[in-house]
């Protein structure tokens, strides 16, 4: 090699582009390392100002290849991790790992196989740009907040039970055993299982754009679950153990509407029409607009409710503004349970639940209580009619006409 190339050097890092490992190739403006860096199969980042090539043995060999006698190639910076990831693969093959650049340390070799972890092992520089690839993925498809932290969290565990693999380089039979460790080890539920396998679907079908790798994984099996029901006596006596004003407003809301949580908590001032005697919920699940009932009783006390708190923008504020927390939602949900001497098994959900119950038991048409929770399919409101009394009651059974 001249002393001309030997002043000219290109200088090797690792590089995440577009959620892919690469290899960056640094060098001054040259018309000659440029045209020498386009035979080698490298392309141009607007993004990162660097020409790249895919992080494999093969385009390494071709980089060597066309900067024979043209340049100094410096590989110091492939030896190092790609920030605080597990060592890579040896990416040099055996021909230049004998003898690079004139007398260059090859790699540093395979590490260990990747081995399972706690959900606790820090992430890699590597695998957090992954999730923030996916982040950005998610805000553009206009996901709800509830579900990019889901599909974040799911896809999350799955980096950690791997630590030593780049996202990339995962494989269909290593997201199984991830799968296999959800159901025997942890025992997660079915649910919790599904949503494992709808958020890992999304980062290697709409991240990395590689569906065949997810196209096989296994579902679990479809559960169906009754949801809990309160009685028309049990919802009296929680909302009768409520004496704050404000605390009082938000179960009777949620009840006498059929409110979800993060309905109730995303309420606006304006989103209660008094004169129509109605409640907009905006942007519910799935992104839908819906209308449903507001009860008179309600009414009264939100005047006196919005009287004394003056609210400013959500109807239910939190301390230092802002709309009113979950958690706080709950608690209150849980102490008036409590108060009531209530041991049924319940949560704030349930007050929903017994809401399409007792319209259903009233005689309100299936179709009008589909519209009013804002559910997509009839199927869904159907199941309903399973824990509904009404119907039940009126059964009567064999063992009452036995002659005992």
């Amino acid at each position: 090699m001249d002393e001309k190339a030997i002043d000219r050097a290109v200088r090797l890092e690792h590089l995440v582009h577009h959620a892919q490992r690469c290899i960056a190739l640094h060098f001054p403006f040259d018309a000659g390392l440029i045209a020498a860096a386009k035979h080698a199969g490298a392309r141009w980042s607007k993004t990162h100002r660097c020409w790249y090539t895919p992080n494999a043995p093969e385009h390494l060999q071709e980089i060597f290849t066309a900067f024979k006698g043209k340049a100094w190639v410096d590989m110091n910076g492939l030896r190092k991790k790609a920030g605080t990831a597990a060592p890579a693969r040896s990416m040099t093959p055996p021909a230049i790992q004998a003898r690079v650049a004139g007398g260059a340390k090859p790699l540093a070799p395979a590490p260990a196989a990747a081995r399972p972890t706690t959900a606790a092992t820090a992430l890699s520089n590597v695998q957090e740009d992954a999730l923030a690839t996916m982040r950005r993925k998610l805000e553009i498809g206009r996901y709800s907040p509830r579900s990019i932290q889901v599909y974040l969290g799911a896809t999350k565990q799955l980096f950690q039970h791997f630590p030593n693999k780049h996202p990339n380089d995962i494989r269909t039979e290593d997201i199984e055993a991830f799968q296999h460790h959800l159901a025997s080890v942890r025992k997660v539920s079915n649910s919790t299982l599904n949503q494992a396998v709808n958020a890992i679907r999304y980062y290697y079908m709409n991240v990395l754009g590689d569906e065949r790798r997810v196209s096989f994984i296994e579902r679990p099996r479809s559960e169906r679950k009754l949801p809990s029901v309160l009685s028309e006596e049990e919802v009296t006596a929680i909302l009768g153990s409520v004496a704050n004003l404000k605390h009082q407003c938000i179960l009777m809301l949620i009840y006498s509407a059929g409110l979800r949580l993060g309905e109730l908590i995303h309420l606006h001032r304006t989103d209660i029409i008094p004169e129509r005697k109605q409640v907009v919920i905006r942007g519910g699940k799935g992104r839908k607009d819906r209308i449903t009932i507001l009860s008179p009783k309600v009414l009264a006390k939100l005047d006196a409710y919005i009287e004394e708190y003056r609210p400013k923008e959500y109807l239910f504020e939190g301390q230092n503004g802002g709309p009113y927390s979950d958690t706080s939602v709950q608690a209150i949900f849980k102490q008036a349970k409590a108060k009531a001497g209530i041991t049924a098994p319940a949560t704030v959900h349930t007050l929903r639940h017994s809401f399409a119950t007792h319209l259903l038991e009233k005689g309100t048409d299936l179709r009008y209580i589909q519209t009013l929770l804002g559910h997509s399919s009839s199927k869904t409101t159907e199941i309903y009619t399973h824990v509904s009394t009404k119907a039940l009651g009126k059964i009567r059974s064999p063992l009452d006409d036995l002659d005992l």
